[in-house]
């Protein structure tokens, strides 16, 4: 099993996909945490599932040799009306959950309103309100891609829940985590909810 420096932990954060699957790479150091890098596996569109599944083995090996994470956070499906797009997703999840598991790392499983309340505060968040607040909470100069931004909300959200089980450890559960605040709630505060809207439309605007 690898372990990390004490007090120290890499966190990488998969948002499972056969033709996209997103990635990110945060270190959590004692409660705080900080970005070291996201980005895409983009496995050819014109090879069969198969081999685009080989392809996504080979880079998230080769990304987990270079970044040697302690902790894995993987999203859940959700269940789509399509069972073949459902039974893809399944695959790449698979795929990711067995490397991490012959690695003998720490797996936690989130599910998209899990991450979307870590991050933006309310379970039913768009994907651009998303990238946006991890834009922020991480202070990237760029809004990541879609699904490099999902698998940072994980990452975030599992980061958070590691720094509070860290704390108790210690015995300062009573601190709080020196961490990107996410609101209570998206309705706690109008003023708020406009500004990430505001953000979120800016974003989509640049990007068309």
């Amino acid at each position: 099993m690898q372990h990390a420096q004490v007090g120290t932990r890499v966190i990488l954060g998969i948002d499972p996909g056969t033709l996209r699957m997103g990635w990110g790479i945060l270190v959590l150091e004692g409660t705080t945490v900080r970005h070291r890098a996201h980005g895409v596996l983009r496995p050819a569109a014109r090879d069969d599932r198969p081999r685009r599944l080989g392809a996504l083995l080979r880079g998230l090996e080769a990304l987990m040799d270079a970044h040697r994470p302690d902790l894995v956070a993987v999203e859940t499906a959700f269940v789509r009306r399509d069972p073949r797009a459902a039974l893809a997703l399944g695959e790449a999840r698979g795929v990711a959950l067995a490397i991490a598991a012959a690695r003998e790392l720490e797996i936690r499983e989130v599910s998209p309103s899990e991450t979307k309340r870590a991050v933006v505060g309310g379970g039913r968040a768009t994907k651009e309100q998303v990238q946006e607040m991890v834009r922020l909470q991480l202070a990237l100069a760029e809004v990541p891609p879609e699904d490099a931004a999902d698998a940072l909300a994980a990452a975030l959200t599992a980061a958070r829940t590691a720094a509070l089980d860290a704390a108790t450890l210690v015995g300062a559960s009573r601190a709080a985590p020196r961490l990107p605040d996410p609101p209570m709630s998206m309705t706690a505060s109008r003023a708020y909810y406009a500004q990430v809207v505001a953000a979120a439309r800016g974003t989509k605007r640049r990007k068309g």
